[in-house]
């Protein structure tokens, strides 16, 4: 998240839709966005089970049930165009692959 809220204004520019989503309580939520300065939507407190069961993301369970980072870039018409999983910090979808991903898909029509 704090990639895409650091790089935002191309996003705004473009006209490409950001959404966030977390596990985490809708407080401690708006305390990350206001601290970055997300100028996107970020959803709180979205059940990591059920989630995960709709999507085929990663939960951790033990002391604290979390799912891993999942990211997605839709088509124009509601398609998933990529979809990244990842079980820890590497292999996430960063805002310059995606933007790079979103010029392509422009340029083949």
């Amino acid at each position: 998240m704090v990639d895409f809220a650091v790089h935002a204004r191309p996003f705004i520019d473009a006209g490409i839709k950001v959404v966030f989503a977390s596990v985490d309580s809708i407080d401690a939520t708006a305390t990350l966005k206001q601290g970055l300065h997300v100028g996107f939507p970020v959803l709180a407190e979205i059940d990591a089970e059920t989630t995960a069961a709709a999507l085929g993301s990663f939960v951790q369970t033990g002391d604290r049930t979390f799912m891993h980072a999942t990211g997605f870039l839709l088509a124009p018409d509601g398609t998933i165009a990529t979809a990244v999983y990842s079980t820890g910090p590497i292999g996430r979808l960063n805002p310059s692959e995606v933007l790079r991903m979103v010029a392509f898909r422009k340029s083949q029509g």
